[in-house]
């Protein structure tokens, strides 16, 4: 009996606790939003730019000319182009990130190039994005005369359009002035690259690439530019995650002065992680 009556003590007090929890919990209800004290739901992202950003770690590129996109805030984002350059973006906030880029030396005579950038969203809607980014870079070349080096400073502006609703499909164009200064060359280099990509989603986790560039520029900024003769044209396929992406495709030159043996260009992959 004392067992029978401790149980029906212990059920009983079980009993009212849990009537007085559901009624607080009921009249709490009435005045106070419902949380999720589990954290299983995720409040979705606040702008279309936000959703697309957040879940393809290369939406700051198209194939290789930039976007207006930017990483998002407190990530950072390690970037691989051909096993060659090596990079590493931050986002300091959802409309500005910095980054920096640097080429392997892997073989002896090889030279060392480093850059510094700085992007910036200074608009952006639902669909139009516009931002601007300024980088600094440095290289040297050495030589069995003696060592160059040689200097950079970019300023750039790029534009994006959301071609669906969550952004995740985009067409951009960009333009980017650079001025290279070497220590063994009497007048400054100047060039402006510039181009258009657009990044269509076709699955979950699966985008096509398509961009096509150019560059105009001369030696010393106040001589006449002339124009590439022709173009680079880059295709491909990008595969992400929320964490990680690959972008598997070709570059190609298209000069019509040339006779081009290359038929579908020269492979090119990048891969990005990203911790955030």
């Amino acid at each position: 009996m004392p067992t029978k009556n401790t149980m029906t003590a212990v059920a009983f007090t079980v009993f009212t606790a849990a009537t007085t929890l559901a009624w607080t919990s009921a009249a709490r209800a009435q005045t106070a939003p419902a949380v999720d004290p589990e954290g299983v739901v995720k409040a979705a992202p606040a702008t279309p730019a936000a959703g697309a950003t957040s879940a393809d770690p290369n939406i700051d590129r198209g194939f290789v000319l930039p976007t207006a996109m930017t990483q998002p805030a407190g990530s950072v984002t390690y970037n691989n182009y051909e096993l060659l350059l090596h990079g590493v973006s931050i986002g300091v906030t959802d409309r500005v990130q910095v980054s920096v880029t640097a080429l392997s030396p892997i073989v002896k005579d090889m030279p060392l190039v480093g850059f510094a950038a700085v992007k910036g969203r200074i608009i952006s809607t639902d669909r139009f994005h516009l931002a601007l980014q300024g980088s600094l870079g440095w290289g040297r070349l050495d030589t069995q005369d003696a060592a160059a080096d040689v200097y950079n400073v970019s300023a750039g502006a790029f534009a994006s359009y959301c071609l669906r609703e969550d952004c995740s499909s985009l067409a951009s164009a960009s333009a980017t002035y650079s001025l290279a200064i070497a220590d063994d060359a009497d007048r400054p280099g100047h060039f402006v690259i510039y181009g258009g990509s657009i990044v269509h989603r076709v699955g979950r986790h699966v985008k096509l690439l398509g961009e096509v560039a150019s560059a105009v520029g001369g030696e010393g900024v106040a001589d006449s530019n002339e124009n590439v003769d022709g173009v680079l044209v880059g295709y491909g396929v990008r595969f992400h995650t929320d964490d990680i992406a690959a972008d598997v495709g070709f570059l190609k030159p298209v000069i019509a002065s040339d006779n081009d043996d290359l038929l579908i260009g020269l492979p090119f992959v990048n891969v990005s992680y990203r911790w955030q």
